[in-house]
């Protein structure tokens, strides 16, 4: 049987987000996922908008 459950490796182990029911033994493959750098998070935190920007609603009629 395969059972998938999620997990976090962080300083040498690995800490799993839920227990797998069932299953007291068993040989395990880890494959660990690509992490890219978000970028955005911190240009989005600082974007303080545009004070000359067009007000859309002023164009509907």
């Amino acid at each position: 049987m395969l059972k998938t459950v999620e997990g976090i490796y962080k300083n040498g182990q690995i800490e799993l987000t839920e227990t797998p029911q069932g299953i007291t033994e068993s040989k395990v493959l880890v494959t660990f996922l690509e992490t890219k750098p978000n970028i955005w998070t911190e240009n989005i935190i600082q974007h303080q908008g545009i004070a000359e920007s067009i007000v859309f609603e002023s164009y509907r009629d």
